[in-house]
């Protein structure tokens, strides 16, 4: 119980030369950096910055403190990761004033023009805030009791169930107004820390200036410089995410994506420079985009898993691709290596993380973004994308050509299909791995056995000598996902010049309906299964010392 709700309120915190009008900073703080924010301030030196995603739109810099203070170096690891102490600053503009018909408060219904027409304007309308009380509304979870004695201060107290007793979680906030513009600073701790982390935040939010409207031009101008030259694409939306960069992340170009990172692995950063673009090469060989695959996308790498945990990376992942903020995220499995104590290192029974690993989850979630594009910003069933992603994670890249040699076997998958095939240990029937929707594959109870079902299925249909002796299940795979890709835009153009992102979905839900209706047609699954099944039993294992012992 402990446990679950430790989980819970880890998801109720949010977020998750200076100008002259700021003055210098005191001992124990520093200068924030980022010229071109609307805001100018100073911050403890005991923080340090870590990313915002894209599409936040209130936040201007969050702050995580570097080490656990003296006052919880008894609270146990997971709690303080529940309640790690940090420091937001924030601001948004109140919408000016308007008369008559048509203004402001005059409906809550979005009119359908304004509609959002894909997942990231969906994001972006969510995290826009217009008013204070709609700002208060991501505090859902905490009551904000105002110090009668200094007006625009506010307490925070934890509203949900918790089962410590000693050791709550507590908050600070602070607000500010010039003219039009709401914004100040707030944090979050665990109660022995209260008189601390008020402290930060008050100081904080009293050195917050509003920027001056060129104070980012130099830097601007120094960032516009490095995309004179023509060679790269999409360089507005390489500058932005640039200006975007959180102090001591960096970025590197490809043709491409941007790779923004955290790591000190230079090695790793190069390769992955390299490999993707591989991989984009393969990925498009075997799935021909409908149109032109002007999106580009972030790659960005944390220096270490819990940065990746820190940044939004799911509970329980390695990795993802995120539609919305148009960014695949992963960490440097090597480095995070080294930062693991005796007890995480006993409970991975010996395994050693490696570049090897980091690799593996870029050639998966890399085959996510692309296939998102391809077919037009809709995905296929996840038997599909899930199984084809693990699929490719095998892939071996020659040093010296910087091309797909072959796709080996998923090191992360092969010995649980094999156990699931061989002993029915979690067996998923094929039917229902190819049928299952989101909510059905990703049951956190049954998700790893249709993960390995899927990519054991799509490795079978790659490689069978029993599929490529078969006129039916040869077509498998290209039958549908051509028709996920025609579907798509034939269910698009009943919609009209420009469908929402609502329609959109629910067209993307009947192609994919009537791609795998029209894949399975006439197909005998049992007999597929039969085959599939024996043929993953039978299969090679390059790693059979890693397999467990069945009795």
């Amino acid at each position: 119980m402990a446990s679950r709700l430790l989980r819970l309120f880890s998801l109720c915190l949010l977020g998750a030369a200076t100008p002259c009008l700021l003055a210098q900073a005191p001992p124990g703080y520093k200068t924030y950096e980022n010229k071109t924010a609307p805001l100018q301030f100073f911050y403890p030196v005991a923080y340090q910055e870590v990313p915002l995603p894209p599409t936040e739109l209130v936040l201007v810099a969050k702050f995580l403190m570097k080490d656990r203070p003296l006052e919880l170096k008894k609270v146990s690891d997971q709690l303080y990761k529940a309640v790690e102490q940090q420091l937001e600053v924030y601001r948004f503009d109140l919408p000016a004033a308007t008369t008559g018909a048509g203004g402001a408060g005059d409906t809550d219904k979005e009119p359908a023009s304004n509609q959002p027409t894909s997942v990231r304007e969906a994001m972006e309308a969510q995290n826009r805030v217009t008013s204070w009380e709609q700002f208060v509304k991501r505090f859902a979870n905490w009551n904000l009791d105002e110090d009668p004695r200094k007006p625009g201060n506010y307490a925070l107290t934890f509203k949900g169930e918790w089962p410590y007793r000693d050791t709550k979680p507590v908050g600070y906030l602070v607000k500010r107004q010039e003219s039009s513009t709401i914004y100040g600073a707030y944090g979050f701790s665990l109660s022995p820390c209260q008189k601390m982390l008020q402290g930060h935040v008050q100081k904080m939010a009293g050195s917050l200036e509003i920027a001056e409207e060129d104070s980012g031009a130099e830097t601007e101008a120094a960032i516009a410089k490095l995309y004179a030259g023509g060679k790269f694409r999409a360089v507005e939306f390489r500058k932005t995410a640039r200006l975007a960069l959180a102090k001591g992340w960096k970025a590197v170009d490809t043709e491409n994506y941007l790779i923004v990172h955290h790591s000190k692995n230079t090695g790793l950063i190069n390769k992955i420079a390299r490999e993707i673009e591989a991989m984009r090469a393969l990925y498009t060989e075997l799935f021909p985009p409908t149109g032109a695959m002007d999106k580009l996308s972030v790659v960005r790498v944390c220096r270490t898993q819990d940065e990746y945990r820190q940044y939004g990376g799911p509970a329980g992942t390695g990795g993802y691709w995120h539609p919305g903020n148009e960014e695949l995220v992963f960490y440097d499995y090597s480095y995070t290596m080294k930062t693991l104590d005796r007890d995480e290192r006993k409970a991975m029974g010996g395994r050693i993380l490696t570049d090897d690993d980091s690799l593996l989850v870029l050639y998966h979630e890399a085959f996510h973004q692309y296939i998102h594009y391809a077919v037009g910003e809709v995905a296929p069933h996840d038997w599909f994308n899930e199984g084809y992603g693990d699929y490719f994670s095998g892939a071996v890249i020659a040093n010296n050509t910087g091309r797909v040699l072959r796709v080996d076997p998923s090191s992360w998958r092969i010995h649980l299909a094999k156990d699931m095939c061989e002993y029915g240990e979690g067996f998923v029937p094929l039917a229902e791995i190819l049928k299952a929707e989101r909510a059905v594959f990703y049951n956190p109870a049954r998700i790893r056995f249709f993960y390995a079902g899927a990519w054991s299925f799509v490795y079978f249909l790659k490689n069978s000598k029993e599929v490529a002796a078969n006129a039916q299940w040869s077509k498998i795979l290209q039958t549908y996902f051509d028709g996920v890709k025609q579907g798509y835009q034939a269910e698009l153009s009943k919609l009209g010049e420009a469908p929402n992102l609502q329609q959109k979905q629910v067209a993307a839900f009947a192609a994919r309906k009537q791609a795998l209706d029209k894949t399975l047609e006439g197909l005998d699954l049992t007999e597929l299964e039969r085959v599939w099944r024996k043929w993953i039993v039978d299969m090679k294992d390059p790693w059979p010392s890693q397999r467990k012992k069945h009795k």
